[in-house]
């Protein structure tokens, strides 16, 4: 055999034992990446959730709007 050759199949089988054995890395750890994933996901949703009260009949003065507006929530 030629020395490019070897070459060419030395790095070829490199590059494939690298990309098989991150493939399967990646697989075995897809389960945990994914149950942080909701947990970090739950926690967002956890702190955007904010208690609203309705506005109170006359707060907004709105005389002379053509479109007036309905009832709008504000936070506590």
């Amino acid at each position: 055999m030629s020395t490019e050759l070897v070459i060419a199949l030395v790095l070829g089988s490199a590059f494939l034992w690298v990309t098989i054995t991150l493939t399967i890395l990646s697989a075995i750890d897809r389960p945990e990446r994914k149950a942080r994933r909701q947990e970090r996901r739950e926690l967002r949703m956890e702190n955007r959730r904010t208690g609203y009260r309705p506005v109170s009949a006359g707060s907004h003065p709105q005389a002379g709007t053509r479109h007036p507006r309905g009832r709008r929530l504000h936070l506590h």
